[in-house]
């Protein structure tokens, strides 16, 4: 299979000005060496097709975990559409045709050169990052990932209020199953008999149905493992820190 095409990208740089999509970029996350060189080499990014999106993109940005080395937990380079196909994971990676999603329809995302930003996009608070849009002039002036996006900086709000308060915390502490890490806890609070997991919920990802469900399935994942787990709206720490302190310390007993 081929692949069929199912979204054109902008063609003519001349209606930039008149296409509000023109400037739309995605931000697409590298988690393997091996795909950021299949990204460098041969042009190409996949996204698994149930994520079809809300509007059309042209440009994809690449923010690479800390499975790409040295250059991870960043973005500094991105690239433009060119063209956008729906193909088979087994075409795509011939050699994982035994991988459990061999058979599950991606979208292949083929690209123009790839280009480096100006500076790197750091992930200073260590922020859960999935699929995102921002705009090509917020790529090219961002030094922090939360300015993509104008994100409140909840994490570092939480954090000051906990240290004023004098509660000790364990910022972005990884939950272990089978050696590796299967949740990453924006705030893990420990008292003698409670383990309490602290989130911020930025309002823009959290009201995200797909993302709603990704929480209960984590929390339910932590209650059975014995955890306790607190979500504070962008509300709550901004608006009400003394509340979300005094409901901590009342759940840590």
């Amino acid at each position: 299979m081929s692949g069929k095409k199912i979204l054109p990208a902008p063609a003519n740089r001349r209606a930039e000005g008149r296409n509000p999509n023109r400037n739309s970029v995605l931000i697409g996350v590298v988690r393997r060496a091996k795909d950021l060189q299949l990204i460098r080499k041969e042009r190409w990014y996949r996204v698994p097709a149930r994520h079809r999106f809300r509007r059309p993109v042209s440009y994809i940005a690449f923010y690479l975990t800390a499975g790409c080395g040295s250059a991870g937990k960043a973005i500094s380079r991105y690239a433009e559409v060119k063209r956008v196909s729906a193909v088979p994971r087994r075409t795509l990676l011939p050699d994982e045709k035994d991988h459990p999603r061999a058979e599950e329809l991606y979208l292949k995302y083929e690209l123009g050169p790839v280009r480096r930003l100006p500076r790197r996009i750091e992930n200073r608070l260590r922020r859960r990052i999935f699929f995102a849009y921002t705009s090509l002039s917020r790529l090219r002036k961002a030094k922090e990932i939360g300015e993509l996006f104008d994100l409140p900086p909840l994490e570092e709000v939480m954090r000051i209020n906990l240290e004023k308060s004098k509660i000790a915390y364990f910022p972005q502490q990884c939950v272990m199953e089978k050696k590796k890490c299967r949740y990453r806890l924006d705030f893990a609070i420990f008292s003698p008999s409670v383990k309490l997991a602290v989130e911020c919920d930025h309002s823009r990802w959290h009201s995200r149905k797909a993302q709603r469900e990704r929480d209960r399935k984590r929390d339910r994942w932590l209650r059975r493992r014995g955890w306790k787990v607190l979500h504070f709206s962008e509300e709550d720490i901004l608006e009400h820190p003394g509340k979300t302190i005094a409901e901590i310390r009342k759940q840590l007993g």
